[in-house]
């Protein structure tokens, strides 16, 4: 509790005060560092989800382009042996 007297502060209560004060930060820290490891997790799993997304789109688009190619290849062969 704080002194009577105006203008003077117990030193006790002064360290009582500041431990409060650093207690109560301490929980700001931890719930903002919570905070930004959360961030942190959401980011690599949304990026980890965009790499397999390009590495599935490029293998979806040279698959097509190899299947038309060999269709292609097949057409041009049966034309050949047509004529």
């Amino acid at each position: 509790m704080i002194s009577d007297a105006p203008g003077k502060t117990n030193p006790s209560d002064v360290e009582k005060l500041f431990e409060l004060e650093l207690a109560q930060k301490r929980v700001e820290w931890k719930r903002a560092s919570a905070r930004h490891r959360t961030l942190r997790s959401l980011s690599f799993v949304f990026l980890f989800l965009l790499i397999v997304g390009a590495l599935f789109a490029f293998f979806f688009v040279f698959s097509r382009a190899n299947e038309e190619k060999a269709n292609q290849h097949s057409n041009a062969t049966s034309r050949v042996s047509n004529h």
